[in-house]
């Protein structure tokens, strides 16, 4: 059978069109791989919700590639960079880290990041007597009780001022709850800012004095104070012995009345002058 002579001819050009095509297609190919080099990045993301004050690990943190156009200022390039550092704030998962968002090496988070929003640090002195002997770490909760003399009725008197305070610090800034240390020189407190008006105001007026609250005690209870008429002469003071529930207050004081003879309190300006009736 005689060959066909135009068949060798189809067939080279079958295969000229064949290479050309895959040509073109590999070159289009790598022209969107350049143009999309050019327009990626490759960033440090977060691989979950970091909380502030936390310590990054390898496995916290990852590459990815993010659009030039949407990158933040600051970013961090590479997963390394990240590992080791400390979160200043919350970074949720699959954020970009910047490097305004950790730590620096061997620095640590100040005391700004304990407080508790809307609260203020304060601090008072601490002594062993006055600070529930030197037992007071950070975390605690405690009562504060002031001791000052009354300008109206000029007799000291004893009131439970705040209650359930957070201790943020102790001595100079500890706050390592962990501690073998409790407050031997001062506490930091987180309180409002009225009540840091408060606490200020009885420490120059008086004496300050530190209770230190169980660990699930929670309840606060109005208390009326305790001045030096409480416990003078024949009058007795009586204090419960049970934990206090909702329906009664601790301590109770019981102040049995005095038999005194009728007298007359004449005022004049700031003096004032008790003249005794007679019967």
């Amino acid at each position: 059978m005689a060959k066909k002579s135009g068949a060798g001819g189809i067939i080279f050009v079958a295969v000229v069109l064949a290479m050309a095509a895959v040509y073109f297609i590999w070159n289009m190919k790598r022209q969107q791989d350049l143009q999309s080099a050019e327009h990626w990045t490759e960033v440090v993301t977060a691989v979950q919700d970091i909380p502030a004050r936390t310590k990054i690990s390898r496995e916290m943190v990852t590459s990815t590639r993010y659009p030039k156009e949407l990158v933040i200022d600051g970013v961090l390039r590479n997963p390394q960079e990240a590992d080791g550092h400390t979160t200043l704030v919350r970074i949720k998962a699959k954020e970009q880290i910047r490097t305004s968002d950790l730590l620096g090496a061997g620095q640590a988070p100040g005391l700004a990041y304990d407080i508790p929003p809307g609260m203020r640090a304060i601090a008072i002195g601490a002594g062993e007597v006055m600070a529930a002997g030197s037992s007071v770490k950070p975390g605690d909760r405690v009562d504060i009780l002031a001791t000052y003399t009354d300008p109206v009725v000029h007799q000291e008197t004893t009131q439970m001022i705040l209650q359930n305070v957070l201790v943020l610090a102790v001595n100079e800034g500890v706050t390592d709850q962990q501690g073998k240390t409790g407050a031997k020189s001062s506490m930091t407190l987180a309180v409002k800012p009225e009540e840091a008006e408060l606490l200020t105001a009885a420490d120059r007026a008086g004496a300050l004095r530190v209770a230190l609250r169980g660990l699930n005690e929670k309840a606060v209870i109005a208390t009326g104070g305790v001045s030096t008429r409480d416990f003078q002469g024949k009058n007795t003071l009586t204090f419960s012995t049970t934990p206090p529930d909702s329906t009664r207050q601790t301590p109770i004081i019981i102040s049995p009345p005095r038999n005194q003879r009728p007298e007359i309190t004449i005022v004049r300006g700031v003096t004032e002058t008790i003249v005794p009736q007679q019967q």
